[in-house]
């Protein structure tokens, strides 16, 4: 009996210490741009998105998520922070910066070169330097959404959506893996694993849109908030696997954070996405 309390009050001094951490964060000095749900912002880098897709899953519990800037050696350089509920496995948001344009928000574009056809490309290299700091749970992670048809409308078209690659090179260790169940390993050819997860009909988990699509991720065996990726070398893996086809289009390409506790800030110090094609 005594056991099983001393077992009890750890239990309950745990969960109170991790609804504490909360209060520890200090959100460094900086200017915000807008706090605005779905608030979008261009920049020399791309379109920042204040993406708060699953803020129905924190329920009556009090969230914030802002755009925000600062200037660093006379530079300016844009982010974004967020304060999201402990105790619940769920994703909340994806503040992000983006090139191209998403078939769930076409506007404002970044990029009309976008969509581009994988089969047509020779090069398609990511590259970003992030610096993160919070107290709660999130990974580091690049979307490429791939639609079926070069669609350039500026209204969401779901229809389109074909499939979600994303390529995740860090999350906490207490972040979800990635969606589906793991596939494979592999080495790309500068020397970097990666894990390689697949499931064939993924959907909306706010559960506000019903289509489905494809989902494939690449999580890093090495985890790191600085990035060189040969985007089409994975894109070739998945074509080569018959997980996805070369027919695709990539509507845009996404740098961001999932959120799943907790507060924190992200400052994009680089991104870059470098295309080439065969033609």
């Amino acid at each position: 009996m005594r056991y099983l309390l001393i077992m009890l009050i750890a239990f309950v001094v745990s969960c109170g210490y991790e609804e504490a951490e909360s209060d520890k964060w200090i959100k460094p000095e900086s200017t915000t741009i807008s706090c605005e749900e779905y608030f979008s912002y261009p920049t020399k880098q791309g379109v920042l998105t204040n993406n708060v897709w699953n803020k129905k899953a924190a329920e009556s519990d009090s969230w914030r998520q802002c755009l925000e800037k600062r200037s660093v050696d006379g530079e300016t350089q844009f982010g974004w922070s967020w304060s999201w509920p402990f105790g619940r496995r769920v994703i909340y948001s994806q503040p992000q910066i983006k090139i191209g344009s998403s078939p769930w928000a076409p506007e404002p574009k970044f990029d009309t070169s976008f969509p581009l056809k994988i089969s047509a490309l020779s090069k398609l290299d990511i590259a970003y330097d992030l610096e993160v700091t919070t107290n709660g749970n999130h990974n580091i992670a690049t979307t490429m959404w791939l639609i079926s048809e070069a669609y350039t409308g500026s209204k969401p078209n779901r229809s389109v959506i074909a499939a979600e690659i994303m390529i995740w090179t860090y999350s906490t260790n207490a972040h979800f893996d990635p969606a589906g169940a793991k596939y494979s390993e592999i080495t790309t050819s500068d020397g970097a694993n990666w894990e390689v997860w697949f499931q064939k009909e993924w959907q909306d988990k706010s559960e506000e849109n019903d289509n489905r699509w494809v989902h494939v991720a690449f999580r890093a065996t090495n985890s790191s908030m600085k990035a060189d990726i040969n985007g089409l070398e994975l894109l070739t893996y998945a074509i080569e696997e018959n997980l996805i086809s070369e027919e695709h289009y990539i509507a845009d390409v996404e740098l961001g954070n999932e959120i799943m506790s907790g507060s924190g800030m992200t400052w994009v110090k680089k991104f870059d996405v470098v295309y080439d094609s065969k033609f």
